[in-house]
């Protein structure tokens, strides 16, 4: 926490926070969930993001592009959480082992529901894994590109980076997926 209390909006710019904030949620959680292809992990991330967004709002200008203000400060808190990540190692609690250890094993059920079948599907989705497997900047710019079709200017006020970057990165990203999707295509008959 922060020594200095930072300045509480007012009810009246609380609410046009969050009139705007729902106006965008759907948009907000896509992008979440594409930037940390997980559900759990995009709810949190979407939480943290829109608690640095309200605690700076009086920062924001009226008028300008909230959904491109709260999407960069949302991947400036994912590339945040990225690298502390990176630098933490990984834990285990006892009791988390305890269980793993003591848990019988349950076989998969065959008689899945549909539903449970397409979201296995769409989880193991090689595309999904591409785009999971790109590196960290190239990832974040093709989705803000290729997904959300943000503009490049957008997409580099977004990011803080050069517009020369952005397109090195959307280039490079696309590469790299074009290369990692290859044999999909070829299997599906997409090539």
């Amino acid at each position: 926490m922060s020594r200095w209390r930072r300045p509480v909006p007012t009810e009246a710019r609380r609410a046009q926070f969050e009139e705007l904030a729902q106006e965008h949620g759907d948009a907000f959680m896509r992008s979440a969930l594409r930037l940390t292809g997980n559900a759990v992990e995009a709810e949190d991330l979407l939480q943290e993001t829109l608690i640095k967004a309200y605690m700076a709002f009086e920062q924001f200008s009226p008028g300008s592009n909230f959904r491109a203000w709260v999407l960069r400060i949302m991947a400036n808190t994912h590339i945040s959480r990225f690298r502390h990540t990176q630098r933490t190692p990984p834990t285990v609690s006892m009791e988390d082992l305890s269980a793993v250890s003591t848990r019988p094993f349950d076989p998969p059920c065959p008689e899945q529901g549909p539903a449970q079948q397409a979201l296995e599907f769409t989880l193991s989705e090689e595309p999904g894994e591409a785009l999971a497997a790109l590196p960290e900047e190239f990832r974040v710019a093709v989705i803000l590109s290729d997904v959300f079709e943000l503009s490049y200017r957008e997409i580099a006020e977004l990011l803080g980076v050069p517009l020369g970057t952005v397109r090195s990165r959307i280039f490079r990203g696309r590469k790299l997926l074009q290369e990692a999707l290859r044999e999909y295509a070829v299997q599906r008959r997409l090539i």
